[in-house]
């Protein structure tokens, strides 16, 4: 019974160190793989009228501090009522790209609003951000 419960707990210890490795998120070495247009949708939290948009991030260069660029197509008036800006299409830039230690690229803004990015494959990206009290997510596929 011994035997047993040291063989399943040494196949325990094994698949937590292969499912580590799968998960190790972005490091330094990535960036250069990373650069260049990501497309997919981004969506605007879960208010009434929030719904989902065509986007695009553009990774421009492969060094932190890492810089972007998004694009949002056709934003929906019940979000530029909610955090102000323009309708139809909105581009946001940013140069302050870091690397955490939790394996994500994070840019900070103004009111303490944050993108994050984060591997979720190896042609796609799952982007998280919290902007003027709006939560929300995407998902990205390299182009």
């Amino acid at each position: 019974m011994k035997k047993i419960v040291c063989i399943i707990a040494v196949v325990l210890m094994i698949a937590s160190v292969v499912y580590a490795q799968k998960k190790a998120g972005i490091t330094a070495k990535d960036l250069a793989g990373m650069k260049g247009t990501w497309a997919g949708t981004i969506s605007f939290g879960q208010f009434e009228g929030g719904g989902s948009s065509a986007c695009e991030l553009e990774i421009l260069n492969d060094a932190v501090p890492v810089r972007v660029k998004l694009t949002v197509s056709a934003v929906p008036a019940a979000v530029v009522r909610l955090v102000g800006g323009m309708s139809g299409q909105n581009v946001m830039e940013s140069d302050d790209g870091t690397l955490t230690t939790q394996g994500t690229i994070m840019f900070t803004g103004p009111a303490k609003g944050f993108l994050e990015i984060s591997k979720s494959g190896e042609k796609k990206i799952k982007i998280n951000y919290w902007f003027r009290g709006m939560k929300g997510d995407g998902i990205l596929k390299k182009k």
